[in-house]
This record gives C-alpha cells, structure tokens and sequence, in this order.
C-alpha cells in the first residue's frame, strides 16, 4: 500500500530539506549531533522496537478489535477491513530479519492488562471497550507474540520487555536496557501507531533518544488514526521512513554478531 501522505510527516522530505538549504537557519555547534537517518539508524547505536505485536492486537481469529465493534463477542475480518495489519505482518520480518543480520539490539515489547495491574481508571477504560479481562491476559494465547515475530531463545541482543500501559517506557526496565547497550536511536513499529507505538516513541525522546518510526512496520485498525499519527511524530519527534530505506542502510553497515548462549 503505498501513500503520498506520509511524505510530509518527515523532517528529511525533500521538500523540506530545500526549504532549510534556503535559508541561514542556526544549528547546534556539537559535532556529535546526528542528522540523518543513516547516522542515526547506524546499527552500532540503534536499537529496533516491536510494540505489542501480539495476537489480541493482529491475529485475524484472535484479534479483539473488530470491525463490528470491540471485544471477545465482536465480529468481522480486520485484516479485509484494515489492510494496514497484514502489510505490517508482511514488512515487519523482513525488517526483523535485516536487524538480525546487522547485529542490532532487538527488543519486543509486549502489553498484558490482567485486572491485578490495573488502576480504577484503567478498569474503567477497559470496561466501556468491552475488553476487562480479556485482553492481553498473560498464559493466554491472545498475550502471546504472533507468528514468528518473536524473540530467539537466550540470544544476547534480543530482550523482551513487559507493560501494563500504552507507553513501553512507563515503570519498566527499558531506559536501563537502551542505554546500558549504548543506544542513541530507537526504531520504532508494532501497534497501534496511535496508541502504544506512538506512547513509546514520545517517552523515548522525552528521554533522549532519536526515534525513527516505520511507517509500512506499523498499524491500527483505522488508516486515519495510523497517518494521524505518523504526523505527529515526523513533526515533533523524530524521522518516519519506510521498512526499505533501512534495510538498505543495514545492508552496508554491520557490526560484528554477538555469539549467543547455549
């Protein structure tokens, strides 16, 4: 599916970078920033985030966010309704493959909302979307990760990290895991564009890293909430690029792989 739309959201548009070349505009005077996507992306310093890519959220038999409507009782076939999801499932390895081979830190993040984790607001926003307990309820096949999307048993860069609310950042351990890696970018896709995906990439730069969203790697199942989204965060966060532009990028800067435990 491609879609010009995006094309605006991202600070590296070509239309922008003329509009800056025109103009006597002041820059940093650090050396160290970086200002492309190729040196941020550069798989020493990057690191590639998969947001609740679980079945709940894509499995076109699990999935509780249906056409008709939410839940466990809901009906239709969201992958024929919402395109966006089956192109991320079909991006999202390739993608996932290319990081692998460049050696980069690979982190899955994953949502569970059993009731012990939830505050009364929380409660009550799950209740009016008919999801209480029933979404992302761990040692349920709707928790687990779809397909093969998935970690590599004890490889030494893949890590999972757990949340219990839309920002993958909020009261876990992934700011200790970034940067004890020496990571300065984070690339971001999973789902929802709007919701989680979009949660984690603003926190992230809150927090100081580059962020660098896919655009053909995310979904939700509205198109306009997914470009909406997009917006936003190639405008006040960082770059929006799609799943290509990096694989080529990866594909002429390695690092050496990191050998892991048996």
């Amino acid at each position: 599916m491609e879609s010009k739309r995006v094309l605006a959201t991202s600070i590296d548009s070509e239309t922008r970078r003329n509009y800056l070349a025109s103009v006597d505009f002041k820059k940093d005077p650090r050396p160290t920033v970086l200002r492309t996507v190729g040196a941020q992306a550069d798989p020493k310093h990057s690191a590639l985030l998969i947001v609740d890519v679980q079945n709940n959220f894509v499995h076109p038999e699990l999935c509780l966010y249906k056409p008709d409507g939410l839940g466990k009782h809901s009906k239709g076939d969201v992958w024929k309704a919402e395109p966006l999801i089956p192109r991320m499932l079909e991006n999202l390895p390739k993608l996932l493959q290319a990081a692998r081979e460049a050696n980069l830190l690979i982190v899955f993040i994953r949502a569970t909302y059993d009731p012990k984790y939830l505050s009364e607001p929380w409660a009550f926003m799950l209740e009016r979307k008919g999801l209480y307990g029933d979404i992302c309820i761990e040692g349920t096949p709707g928790a687990d990760f779809y397909g093969d999307i998935r970690p590599r048993p004890n490889h030494p860069r893949e890590v999972v990290v757990t949340k219990h609310r839309f920002s993958g950042v909020w009261h876990t351990d992934l700011l200790t895991i970034l940067r004890s890696n020496g990571i300065k970018t984070v690339v971001m896709t999973g789902v929802a564009t709007s919701g989680c995906v979009e949660a984690t990439t603003r926190d992230l730069f809150f927090n100081d890293f580059y962020t660098i969203t896919v655009e053909d790697c995310c979904a939700q199942p509205d198109e306009a909430g997914h470009y909406s989204s997009l917006d936003t965060m190639g405008r006040s966060y960082g770059f929006v690029v799609k799943y290509q532009d990096l694989i080529g990028l990866w594909a002429k800067v390695r690092q050496p792989a990191m050998v892991a435990n048996d």
